[in-house]
């Protein structure tokens, strides 16, 4: 018998942090070409929802060996997002790869629900000294 020994490279973690830090980036750029918002909505139906969606796709792996690798560490949690997101019956093709997309999207619909929790603070709070110099992001 012959054993192997094989090694998987796990990014999700950074892959989620990168994920977070394109979203707030995208809701920095917003914000400053919009500096007016008073609700947080005004950002999620004109741009963040979207951009959450573009994000995550962009973010999904698209060679076997990687999407592979990482569902293999994380199939549950990323079939418990596909399960979640209701869009499929798992027997496509590139199931592993959806789930995946699934994960990475749930990851940053949460992300967005903290930038939102930030950005209401930072409301309640801008019109005290405490916060007159600083910005949604900076609640984070």
């Amino acid at each position: 018998m012959t054993k192997r020994t094989v090694e998987i490279e796990d990014n999700l973690e950074e892959t989620v942090k990168d994920l977070k830090e394109e979203i707030l980036d995208n809701f920095k750029e917003y914000f400053k070409e919009n500096t007016d918002i008073g609700d947080f909505d005004t950002y999620y139906q004109a741009r963040g929802c979207d951009f959450v969606h573009e994000a995550s796709d962009s973010s999904t792996p698209i060679y076997y060996s990687e999407i592979d690798g990482l569902y293999y560490l994380y199939g549950d949690e990323f079939d418990e997002a596909y399960n979640n997101a209701g869009i499929g019956d798992g027997n496509e093709k590139n199931h592993r790869q959806v789930a995946i997309y699934c994960y990475l999207s749930e990851q940053g619909f949460d992300y967005l629900r903290e930038l939102e929790t930030a950005f209401d603070e930072w409301l309640a709070d801008a019109e005290t000294e405490e916060g007159n110099n600083k910005m949604p992001w900076d609640y984070l």
